[in-house]
């Protein structure tokens, strides 16, 4: 008899345990939703599966003709820096035209050279500060050469399937993300926010870091 009140007392105390737990988590998560202003984000209509496992992922999507995209570089990298632990930034070409194809060809292109992270940044000033075009394969050459690509290793990784696999993947996340200009953050493939939304590069990172927050503990 004294065993089973003992163990009846044992059961009543893991229950009242998981739902003290379960009830704080509730309030966790509803309190994180109420510190995110609503007027700041969007949620997106049909979520996206996050490519980054357990991290939550943030998503950028960019144009490398975009003026905007280009003057949020900094901020883009200062946050990369310094984000959460628990988040990690994916940049993905946004592809709304026949242009805008190009370029994230050009993108993935030197991404499969090794040459995005040295390239990235001279790309965007090609473009902006010293007002050239690259909006073929051979003004791209032209462009990788400086980099020691020699035009057959840059046709071949352009033309490669790899590229190609990426490039279907940007598509299908430009048209499933809702998303109607850029810079665009996706965060978690589930809520959007942009400038337009937040007022300014500062304000934009603050949500996206309130996001992260709210993802997480949403899982």
């Amino acid at each position: 008899m004294i065993k089973s009140n003992s163990s009846l007392a044992h059961a009543i105390r893991s229950c009242t345990f998981v739902l003290v737990a379960t009830v704080l988590m509730a309030c966790q998560g509803e309190t994180v939703a109420q510190t995110v202003d609503a007027s700041q984000y969007k949620a997106v209509k049909n979520p996206m599966k996050p490519s980054t496992g357990d991290k939550i992922e943030v998503l950028e999507l960019f144009w490398y003709g975009c003026g905007h995209c280009y003057a949020l570089e900094p901020s883009v990298k200062k946050w990369q820096a310094n984000k959460p632990e628990n988040a990690e930034l994916v940049k993905v070409p946004a592809l709304f035209s026949k242009r805008w194809e190009f370029h994230g060809q050009a993108y993935y292109t030197m991404e499969a050279l090794g040459v995005l992270d040295e390239a990235n940044d001279k790309f965007f000033e090609e473009i902006h500060m010293r007002r050239k075009q690259i909006n073929n394969l051979s003004q791209l050459i032209d462009f990788l050469a400086r980099f020691d690509q020699s035009a057959e290793d840059v046709t071949a990784a352009f033309n490669s399937f790899g590229v190609d696999s990426k490039m279907r993947a940007a598509r299908k996340i430009t048209r499933d993300s809702g998303a109607t200009g850029v810079p665009t953050i996706l965060v978690d493939g589930k809520y959007l926010t942009s400038e337009s939304l937040t007022g300014g590069p500062v304000q934009l990172f603050n949500v996206v870091d309130q996001l992260v927050e709210k993802a997480a503990a949403e899982r």
